[in-house]
């Protein structure tokens, strides 16, 4: 069992896969449970996706982590500074443009939050961690210089649909 990973690789679409699979096997070894790791996987594809497709670097960086008991982070960064895109609400029938706002609706189904490095080079996400997991001793803290994107509150979500901002 491990703290974490914190891997670099190369800007292409296998690289969503291959991130998927080693925080798999970091979850497994975790023992996080499978609902949890099925929002760690997603998340790190739509962030993976995202770092490749509007990234400027031959290489992303994707790191997950516990910054401390109870937290698990994950961060993917493309290393290339940009203004923090938002939440995009494409119509129905686009088959672009969800990867942020599938981040959102997981993060917020699992209490967790999300955001971007001031720069904009570095998307985050953290999620509790359930007690049972068995990766109990965090990381070395560092510095986080970052802010939230997701300024609504539960009190601004449409009550027939947690996903949906009124």
């Amino acid at each position: 069992m491990t703290d974490g990973f914190d891997i670099a690789m190369p800007a292409a679409a296998a690289s969503v896969r291959e991130a998927r699979q080693v925080a798999r096997a970091w979850c497994s070894s975790c023992e996080v449970p499978d609902d949890l790791t099925d929002s760690v996987l997603l998340i790190v594809s739509e962030m993976c996706a995202n770092a490749i497709l509007h990234g400027r670097s031959d290489s992303i960086g994707v790191r997950v982590w516990l910054p401390s008991f109870g937290v698990l982070r994950i961060e993917v960064t493309d290393y290339t500074p940009s203004q923090p895109p938002a939440v995009q609400h494409p119509p129905a029938d686009s088959e672009n443009g969800r990867g942020l706002f599938l981040v959102d609706a997981m993060a917020a189904a699992a209490d967790g939050d999300w955001g971007f490095s001031a720069d904009g080079a570095r998307a985050w996400c953290t999620l509790p961690l359930p007690r049972n997991a068995s990766c109990s001793r965090p990381a070395a803290p560092e510095p986080d210089h970052s802010f939230s994107v997701r300024a609504p509150q539960a009190s601004t979500r449409d009550p027939e649909n947690p996903y949906t901002y009124l």
